[in-house]
């Protein structure tokens, strides 16, 4: 027992000696925070470079792809912003990373690569602006009143890419609406910003993607509410439709092969060239894109983010909208361009009755 109580004392006076003799370490550094557990320094410089002309909030209430944030940024340069390029550099960043557009987070994620997405917070904010200026004519949902159209069916709102087009045409091209006392406002959008013209974009974006099957509102109605006599009228008169169109050869049958929701969307949006006639040339197209290069061919496919040409070689070319410079058809058009535009409800559902009854072909 003495002997054990011996090696313990030894033991333990040997580690106080040993400690005793050994160095101190110094305090070892503080672990770098990880990513997201402490403050971005990028945010820092964020609030202070956009703070100089607006509330930080006001940049960040609307998310954006990190293209927008570049062009965001360098409007904001243009307008008097300062910084050095590093700062601007992690200003952009900053923002295409934490408030950034993205599948995830967004309507309408799902689609070709550059399909406008819709930020839920900015189509909600532009609902008070939606209801003072544009309710009156086109409803609640977009979809149209006697005194405007529904903007759902619209080129401008299919073509637009977060306020591409439909800035321009607020301000500069918009029809005169009724002001007070019977008078008329003919530039009422003139003066809405590029924020306003944003959020505005992403509200009429979901009143399309409400209409699309799969969307929580799409609630697939009764389109065969009109009348197949006027539509006949309207088909082999004003219309002209008989032009190129025969209820009893290329159109024959075509009731009985699509379903009345599918037969609406072929006719409003048709995707595939055919023959202006017979004997007739496909319809052809030239598009020159923002780079200069020309590209002709049949038009095969008119969608609302690109176009697809087949060139003569029969190679096919797919040129993004958001591409295109300008584009010039060759034969004529297979639709009258802005068909969907041009149409009342009324004549749209007549047409689709009488194009639904070519079940067999014998009207």
């Amino acid at each position: 027992m003495r002997s054990l109580f011996f090696a313990v004392m030894v033991a333990v006076l040997g580690t106080a000696i040993a400690a005793q003799s050994t160095p101190p370490r110094p305090p070892a550094s503080p672990a770098p925070p990880r990513a997201g557990t402490g403050p971005d320094p990028r945010e820092e410089t964020a609030r202070r470079v956009c703070g100089v002309c607006h509330p930080f909030e006001y940049v960040i209430a609307v998310k954006r792809t990190r293209a927008q944030w570049e062009a965001t940024v360098e409007n904001m340069v243009g307008r008097g912003a300062r910084g050095t390029n590093a700062e601007l550099t992690a200003v952009i960043d900053y923002l295409a990373e934490s408030h950034v557009l993205t599948p995830s987070n967004v309507r309408g994620g799902a689609g070709p690569a550059d399909k406008p997405m819709v930020d839920p917070k900015a189509s909600e904010a532009a609902r008070p602006l939606y209801t003072k200026n544009c309710l009156t004519c086109h409803g609640a949902d977009a979809r149209g009143t006697p005194q405007g159209l529904n903007l759902v069916r619209s080129i401008v709102v299919l073509h637009d890419r977060y306020g591409s087009t439909l800035g321009p045409f607020l301000r500069a091209s918009h029809p005169p609406v009724p002001g007070p006392g019977g008078s008329t406002m003919p530039q009422p959008f003139e003066g809405l910003t590029s924020q306003e013209v944003l959020l505005l974009s992403h509200f009429l974006r979901d009143r399309v993607n409400d209409t699309l099957r799969g969307a929580p509102m799409f609630k697939p109605g009764n389109v065969l509410v009109g009348d197949a006599k006027a539509g006949a009228e309207y088909f082999q008169g004003e219309g002209g439709c008989t032009q190129c169109h025969s209820p009893t050869a290329d159109l024959a049958g075509i009731g009985r092969r699509l379903e009345p929701i599918n037969l609406q969307q072929r006719f409003l949006f048709p995707h595939t060239a055919r023959r202006t006639g017979p004997g007739a040339k496909v319809v052809t197209v030239t598009v020159t894109t923002e780079s200069g290069e020309t590209h002709s061919g049949v038009l095969r496919s008119d969608l609302s983010d690109a176009v697809v040409l087949v060139s003569g070689a029969g190679a096919e070319i797919r040129i993004l909208r958001r591409e295109i410079m300008d584009m010039q058809p060759g034969a004529v058009s297979v639709m009258p361009p802005g068909l969907a535009e041009q149409l009342s409800r009324q004549e749209l559902a007549d047409l689709l009755a009488f194009l639904k009854a070519t079940r067999s072909g014998a009207n």
